[in-house]
């Protein structure tokens, strides 16, 4: 190649060549439109939560504490748990059974698949007991906080008419938003876009197999106003119909959250503003995290900036210090590159440089030129 042109959507907005599209961001009571219904749901930027789920997720967290000596997983299955049981009831419920019942674990981290399974040594036996003691929690949760937020936001917010995609990055979470939503509105066309062949229709007490072509279709002929996706629409999806986002978990990776925001916030989206509602319960990691990541959120129109592609690990160990980490890494971003000094310092074409085309050559020319090689 001897020339490329980079044109980001920020630097296309900055030089007025396309709109800006603002988000509002959720919860947030100022926006509420029923403010007794959002206190009876939210404590702040988080989800109320029962005693039994508090004490399910000190269960969670204890469970990662027995296992924290094994090797190879034992740190991702800390992680793991803790994310699940915050994702939801339902994720939290699966996993630990699955765990239980000597069922393994395929995972993914940093591109490398691991499998996970409770091991026979004395860290599983006291593993069991507390996984045992977070099911007998979780089981008497009669309805998760995350779906009465959904359904909230969905009838109360009357954002069904903005028309929604609810993103989670577990397909166990994301098939119970979709089964829990098509219960609810049995004549709405409700679509789940999943990887490996596990995309389905809801409609009329039904659910098929369907193509995820053809839920991209019904999402832009207008034939769908509520989809429900994993992380496997983050990219390359173009949702503009919609006007809403709804992300029911929060997965430890600014740049994944961009991405689905991406989905809707795109040239052809007729709304000025579109809405993203947050999810986390309150009193867990996912609370403190998401505090720190939103108190960086540039502005309306340009949420994440240059935050961290993913908040480490060890950044997480120490909460407290989360915010310093983070900022640490901005300023270090905050230098331009030479790409950026060199392709993005000027929307105007260049006189001289060689790269910018500035004459339209015949074919005989362009082979004659394209035969020689280079000086």
């Amino acid at each position: 190649m001897r020339h490329i042109v980079l044109r980001k959507r920020s630097t296309l907005e900055d030089s007025g060549l396309l709109a800006k599209i603002g988000v509002n961001v959720h919860p947030d009571r100022d926006l509420a439109k029923e403010v007794h219904l959002f206190n009876a749901l939210f404590e702040g930027n988080a989800l109320r939560t029962s005693e039994d789920f508090r004490e399910a997720y000190a269960e969670a967290r204890r469970f990662g504490k027995a296992l924290a000596k094994r090797g190879k997983g034992g740190g991702f299955m800390k992680n793991l748990m803790e994310q699940r049981i915050c994702s939801s009831i339902v994720a939290g419920l699966n996993t630990a059974r699955m765990l239980l019942e000597g069922r393994t674990l395929e995972l993914e981290e940093d591109d490398q698949e691991i499998e996970l399974q409770l091991a026979e040594d004395g860290n599983s036996a006291e593993g069991c007991s507390v996984l045992e003691r977070m099911i007998v929690r979780l089981e008497k949760i009669s309805e998760d906080p995350k779906m009465q937020a959904v359904v909230h936001y969905l009838d109360k917010e009357k954002w069904r008419e903005y028309g929604v995609i609810i993103f989670s990055q577990y397909y166990d979470t994301a098939k119970w938003v979709a089964d829990s939503l098509a219960a609810r509105y049995p004549d709405e066309a409700i679509g789940l876009y999943a990887g490996a062949g596990r995309s389905r229709l809801y409609q009329k007490s039904d659910s098929v197999t369907i193509e995820r072509e053809t839920l991209k279709k019904m999402v832009a002929e207008h034939e769908t106003s509520i989809m429900v996706a994993t992380d496997a629409a983050c990219e390359g999806l173009n949702l503009q119909t919609l006007g809403a986002l709804i992300n029911i978990d929060l997965p430890w990776n600014p740049t994944r959250l961009e991405q689905r925001i991406g989905r809707i916030k795109r040239f052809g989206q007729l709304r000025e503003k579109v809405d993203m509602l947050n999810l986390v319960n309150e009193q867990t990691v996912d609370e403190k995290v998401y505090e720190r990541l939103s108190e960086r959120m540039c502005n309306r129109y340009n949420l994440f900036g240059s935050l961290p592609d993913t908040i480490k690990d060890e950044w997480i160990e120490d909460i407290e210090t989360l915010g310093e980490k983070m900022d640490e890494y901005i300023n270090a971003q905050k230098e331009a590159t030479g790409f950026d000094l060199r392709y993005t310092s000027t929307m105007a074409p260049s006189e001289k440089d060689w790269r910018d085309c500035s004459e339209v050559l015949s074919r005989r020319d362009f082979l004659e030129l394209m035969s020689n090689g280079w000086s």
